[in-house]
C-alpha cells in the first residue's frame, strides 16, 4: 500500500513539476512553412515498351515458381524469335529420324 501511495504522490509531484517547467518555458518556434511535395513518377501506359511485367514462372526441375521480370519489348522480341523458330521448322517439314540405337 505504502508504495503505491508512494507512486501516486511521486507521479502528481512530477506532473505537477512538468507543468511549471512548461509554463516557464519561452513559446515554442511556429511550425515551417510546407514544402511542396516531391512528384511521383508518372504512371507507364499500358503499351510503353519500357513498362517492367513480372510474372512467376515455374522452372524445369523445380517446384517453386521463379519471378521473371521482363520490359514489354523485351517480351515481344521473345515471343517473335519463338514464332520465327516455329515458322521454320514447319516450313522444313517433317525431318527424317536419326539412327536408333540399341539395336
Amino acid at each position: 500500500m505504502r508504495r503505491v501511495m508512494l507512486s501516486l504522490v511521486l507521479s502528481a509531484g512530477l506532473a505537477a513539476s512538468g507543468v511549471a517547467i512548461a509554463a516557464d518555458a519561452p513559446a515554442p518556434a511556429p511550425a515551417p512553412a510546407p514544402t511542396a511535395k516531391p512528384a511521383k513518377p508518372a504512371k507507364l501506359a499500358k503499351d510503353d515498351p519500357n513498362r517492367m511485367v513480372c510474372t512467376r514462372e515455374h522452372v524445369v526441375g523445380s517446384n517453386r515458381p521463379e519471378k521473371v521480370c521482363l520490359t514489354v519489348a523485351e517480351r515481344q522480341q521473345l515471343k517473335d524469335a519463338a514464332s520465327r523458330s516455329l515458322d521454320e521448322s514447319r516450313r522444313s517439314g517433317p525431318q527424317a529420324p536419326g539412327p536408333v540405337f540399341g539395336e
